[in-house]
């Protein structure tokens, strides 16, 4: 132990205002050199910035002058120093190269002991370059000559690298039993610190072969020792691997949350190399999750990190798991980038690596039909993972060899593979392994014409993924997870068709329909935003006004530049990481007080919300007399409907083929579509537009409502939940030869059954109070229409000019009843939710509409293409509709196309004027478009709005 004046002394040059070491022939110099060499120790594992301050301090040190006598013993210690600093930093060539020359310095200085102490960080140095053949004998020799010197502190932090070496290597048997030594002996002379990194480090190896509860069991208490001791790094390190043992169970709300307090550990830290693997995993949740462009992003930043770093392990895994992003994206160079991964994993004698690319491989194979090439590949990557007892790969693998086996007809062996493959994964509590064994199990059933045994097993696989996903902390989270696990719930539906029991099928069809949405709605608007986002919310705002400007000055803007681009991305991923770290902090003090210990196996899991029960029986208690709801759905290109009433429910099979609807739809909107750039260009032809126009939405009517029509006899208000682009059908202008379907029924839509219901329940305000938005800037005569609008009504507000703002809204918003919001639009195909209404100050983005906490109002988007939306499985539209929608608004009425000024603000005193004498919603728009097709006839004129919500 050094002399308590020396280490004070010592400590008074690391702070920030510390004189100068003065130069002279201080006999106490080299016990000041020593002292900050301990100081860098000590802070290493719990503040690196200031071990590197130590480092800087002993540099200053020798820079001052020392004696002669101590010149190359200090010499070394400022190497060494510098050599701990640059592993904060992530340089570990360069602290190799320092390493080496302090150990030459004290060999020169005849000092043995510290000159093989100097070789010690250099084993886990060298590990993370790569260079495992040159750590091990690095550690052999280091060890020998530290116990032949009798120092066996330094001899169990060798034992430690070792296990650390041999765990990168996948030597899980020999990494334990060096963790397990170098416990032993930190015990023994009394160092908690790196007996705490001997315990995670075991812990790593109990997780890579499957001993799961062990291993948190014992991040547990090293959490607890490093807690009591503040120690930051190792927490961080307990965080992030119990993040990955959550991952590898499907606790995905938990792992996400775990991996994101590591990454803001290791970024307050200002650890480069940890905090760039933090990133990475966070990467590999999304890949799991399919959330594919973010994935991909963050891969694409990792290689090039690690590469940076000299990283290769790192840098390989990145590679091997952008190229899975890539093909799941259907990028063709996703091949390139599992060669490369591979090169690398063979260059360092990685078999995991190796595996883990050939089960990509099978992966890729199996879904493009390569049946054979996907089993040879799923057995390659079985045998590696085997042979390494790498258990959650392993798992992995043979669930993919199954689905092969499935694919070849082999439904004996698919069907073992699936049971011993489902019972380790039950036992290791794996979830997603579990999800799709089940899934396997069903397949393998109905194949063998087992239809019980299916539906069990089909039932138990989405009950089991509905717990995971529903705990995910970001509805975009939630809707990219279902791409991976809709097959489950497209067989059951596809029974469900086949058996013909119409509230079955309405039931399956419902069951993966706009979840995420409506798991949104139950959670209500969006966090208010802090300090950081508000700031990125600013800087897109003044780049999107400059576009703006550009766009007046020079003429149309070819895309979002790169600045834009990335801050959109930057703003998203900073609220779904505060989602993560928000959720996971309430989730943590429930089990906290629910549970003996915060990593048991049988922890509580709160849910975030609580999404309204759906049962066909309550949907038809909220529907009266004449009102029905059609629900269409496709499957195997057929399109089907469920219609329910308040009397029954029917299944219309067969309606048309999927296809085909496709292409009436195309040609319906490329003909209405054709009075785009105004009336007055094509007057002459207006007639045969019409004919025309009338023509298509009657070859359109032929194929998704005349089959229905007998089962609608009686209906006299309609709610539709289309599928996939019907939602861009307008329905109301739907013809018969006769008349449009907006002149026979009110018309309204919802995204799915379940969220109908929903909007039947929760009505619209009565429209007393109106709050119109008129940006006038750019668009003049919106300040008419929102002043026309506000008229309407006793306690009507126009807002006009400058007034038209971004602040103006957020204030005025909330207490409105119906809100009128006449501006330009934009929708973004690139990044729906950055689809935009365009005030005086700024963009109104999708994701910044969300948080407007609205009443139950009605709202109005009066602007171009607001009712365009992005499809994503499951029936998901991204898009302004929904924002308002997660808002709180109960109806949405939005526009498919944009429609000429004149005539919107008549249709809108004619929609309004309903409101007021106290109208519901699609009743006033009903009026409206009948009012507007009598001087223009043209569905481009009058069919334009669309509501959502409910009637």
């Amino acid at each position: 132990m050094r002399d308590d004046a020396v280490t004070a002394r010592a400590r008074r040059l690391l702070e920030p205002d510390a004189a100068a070491p003065v130069a002279g022939a201080d006999a106490l110099t080299l016990a000041l050199a020593w002292a900050l060499k301990d100081l860098c120790y000590e802070a290493w594992g719990r503040e690196p910035t200031r071990a590197a301050q130590a480092a800087d301090a002993l540099r200053a040190l020798r820079q001052a002058g020392v004696p002669a006598d101590q010149a190359v013993e200090i010499e070394a210690l400022v190497e060494w120093t510098a050599g701990i600093a640059m592993t904060t930093r992530g340089q570990m060539a360069d602290a190799v190269v320092c390493f080496d020359r302090a150990e030459a310095a004290f060999r020169q200085a005849g000092r043995a002991d510290p000159a093989a102490q100097t070789q010690v960080p250099k084993i886990m140095a060298l590990s993370m370059l790569g260079r495992h053949d040159d750590a091990a004998a690095c550690a052999a020799k280091t060890q020998r000559e530290l116990v032949a010197l009798g120092n066996l502190a330094a001899a169990s932090r060798v034992s430690l690298n070792l296990g650390g070496l041999h765990l990168r290597r996948d030597h899980y048997a020999e990494a334990a039993r060096h963790y397990r030594e170098a416990a032993v002996l930190f015990a023994r002379v009394g160092d908690h610190e790196q007996s705490i990194l001997a315990d995670i480090g075991l812990a790593n190896v109990l997780d890579m072969l499957g001993d799961f509860d062990e291993a948190l069991r014992i991040y547990a208490r090293a959490r607890m020792r490093a807690a009591t001791r503040h120690l930051e790094v190792p927490l961080a390190l307990v965080d992030e691997s119990v993040a990955l043992v959550d991952l590898a169970r499907g606790r995905y709300r938990e792992a996400l949350s775990g991996l994101e307090s590591a990454r803001r550990r290791f970024a307050a830290l200002a650890l480069p190399q940890h905090l760039a693997i933090a990133e990475k995993q966070l990467a590999d949740a999304y890949l799991e999750l399919r959330l594919l462009p973010e994935a991909l992003a963050s891969f694409d930043a990792a290689v090039t990190t690690f590469q940076a770093l000299e990283l290769p392990d790192e840098q390989a895994w990145a590679l091997a798991q952008r190229g899975r992003a890539l093909a799941l994206l259907g990028r063709a160079d996703a091949d390139g980038s599992f060669a490369q991964a591979a090169a690398l994993f063979i260059a360092h004698n990685n078999g995991v690596g190796r595996s883990a690319v050939a089960l990509a491989r099978a992966e890729l194979a199996l879904a493009s039909g390569a049946t054979d090439a996907a089993l040879a590949l799923a057995d390659e990557a079985v045998a590696g993972f085997a042979a390494a007892r790498q258990a959650d790969g392993c798992s992995r693998a043979e669930v993919v060899r199954a689905q092969a086996l499935v694919r070849a007809g082999r439904l004996a062996q698919a069907s073992a593979a699936f049971e011993t493959t489902l019972a380790r994964a039950q036992v290791q509590q794996q979830f997603a392994v579990q999800v799709r064994c089940l899934t396997g199990r069903g397949l393998v059933a109905q194949a063998k014409g087992d239809a019980p045994a299916a539906v069990t097993a089909f039932d138990a696989a989405i009950d089991l993924f509905e717990e995971q996903r529903r705990a995910l902390p970001d509805d975009a989270l939630r809707s990219a997870s279902l791409t991976e696990h809709l097959r489950p719930y497209q067989e059951r539906l596809r029974m469900a068709l086949a058996a013909g029991e119409p509230r079955e099928v309405l039931l399956q069809l419902d069951r993966f329909r706009a979840r995420a949405l409506d798991e949104r709605l139950a959670e209500g608007p969006a966090a208010l935003a802090d300090n950081e986002t508000q700031a990125l919310r600013a800087r897109l705002n003044w780049l999107y006004r400059r576009s703006a400007r550009l766009l007046e000055e020079s003429g149309p803007v070819a895309a979002p530049n790169d600045e834009v681009i990335r801050i959109e991305r930057d703003l998203l991923e900073r609220m779904r990481r505060q989602r993560m770290t928000t959720l996971g902090q309430a989730a943590a003090a429930v089990e906290a007080g629910a549970s003996a210990g915060p990593f048991s196996s049988q922890t509580f899991s709160p849910q975030p919300f609580s999404p309204e029960t759906f049962s066909v029986e309550a949907l038809q208690r909220e529907l009266f007399d004449g009102d029905a709801l059609v629900a269409y759905g496709a499957l195997d290109d057929e399109l089907f409907a469920c219609i329910v009433t308040s009397n029954g429910v029917s299944l219309v099979r067969h309606v048309a083929a999927w296809p085909a609807v496709l292409d009436a739809v195309r040609s319906a909107r490329l003909q209405i579509e054709t009075l785009r750039h105004g009336m007055a260009p094509v007057q002459r032809h207006l007639a045969t537009l019409l004919a025309r126009a009338q023509s298509r939405m009657k070859a359109l009517h032929a194929l998704v409502w005349a089959p229905l029509e007998t089962d609608l006899r009686a209906c006299r208000r309609l709610l539709v939940v289309p599928h996939a682009q019907l939602g861009s059908v307008p329905f109301a202008a739907l013809f018969d030869g006769e008349r449009s379907l907006g002149e026979r029924v009110e018309l309204a839509m919802a995204p799915s059954a379940r969220l109908a219901l929903r909007g039947l329940r929760r009505p619209p305000q009565r429209a007393r109070r109106a709050v119109a938005v008129g940006e006038s800037s750019r668009l003049p005569h919106t300040a008419h229409e929102a002043a026309c609008v506000a008229a309407l009504f006793d306690d009507g507000s126009a807002f006009v000019g400058d007034q038209a703002s971004l602040e103006v809204l957020e204030a005025q918003a909330p207490g409105a009843d119906v809100l009128h919001l006449a501006c330009h639009a934009e929708f973004r195909g690139d990044n729906p939710r950055f689809s935009a209404l365009h005030l005086s100050d700024g963009a109104l983005t999708v994701e910044r509409a969300e948080s407007l906490r609205l009443a139950p109002c009605i709202v109005v988007l009066s602007a171009c293409e607001t009712g365009v939306t992005e499809l994503s499985s499951g029936d998901e539209q991204v898009g302004l509709v929904r924002a308002f929608m997660v808002a709180g608004a109960a109806r949405v009425v939005a526009s498919l196309w944009p429609v000429g000024d004149d005539v919107t603000v008549a249709f809108m005193a004619v929609f309004y004027g309903a409101l007021v004498r106290g109208d519901g919603a699609a009743a006033a728009l009903r009026m409206a478009q009948r009012e507007t097709a009598r001087t223009h006839p043209h569905p481009f004129c009058w069919a334009a709005f669309v509501l959502h919500g409910g009637f």
